[in-house]
């Protein structure tokens, strides 16, 4: 074997990494330890398992990629548009739920689809259950409100966007208490 032929891991071997602690495992796909992850890194080390460009990473996934949270989401959390529709089986192999979603609210990174920043924080607090919550809301206001400039009013707008939308109230009273736990005035209504 030359040195230019890469080196090719059975499924075995990687778990067996991935237990050792030297791989992250994200889905089907593993992320090696010491690779330095901005959002395009983090976003790449999912795209295989997506299959298709209709796909687009959301929930979880979307927020750990956008790194507010440093742990890996151990299931891919994904939607597909209910404008631009998919195969039943491909959509329930990798439990896509179908969404109402502009194409404003839908980054690309590589090719590669991911639902922005403004988009994951809404959908986190709209629909998010996990024990971690608040702390990641808190994370994430932090970080848009730093590095992309996001203010209270564009999140306001994000939510009066779609009055109809389930869970809209309950999504301003966690970004309301996220908001607080971060120190920063970002909602207030």
């Amino acid at each position: 074997m030359t040195s230019s032929t890469p080196l090719r891991l059975t499924d075995t071997e990687m778990r067996a990494a991935a237990l050792d602690g030297e791989l992250l495992p994200l889905g089907a796909s593993y992320l090696p330890l010491d690779v330095p992850l901005d959002p395009r890194t983090r976003l790449m080390a999912l795209a295989p398992a997506l299959g298709d460009d209709r796909i687009i990473i959301a929930a979880r996934c979307a927020a750990w990629v956008w790194g507010w949270t440093e742990s890996a989401c151990p299931t891919l959390c994904c939607c597909v548009s209910s404008r631009h529709r998919i195969p039943s089986t491909a959509r329930r192999t990798l439990a896509a739920r179908e969404v109402v979603i502009e194409l404003d609210e839908i980054a690309r990174l590589d090719g590669v689809a991911i639902t922005t920043p403004l988009r994951t924080l809404v959908d986190l607090a709209r629909h998010d259950e996990g024990d971690d919550l608040p702390r990641l809301l808190a994370s994430a206001l932090q970080e848009t409100a730093v590095t992309r400039g996001l203010s209270a009013e564009c999140i306001d707008e994000a939510l009066r966007r779609r009055p109809t939308a389930a869970h809209t109230r309950r999504a301003r009273v966690r970004l309301r208490q996220a908001s607080a736990e971060a120190a920063q005035p970002l909602l207030t209504r």
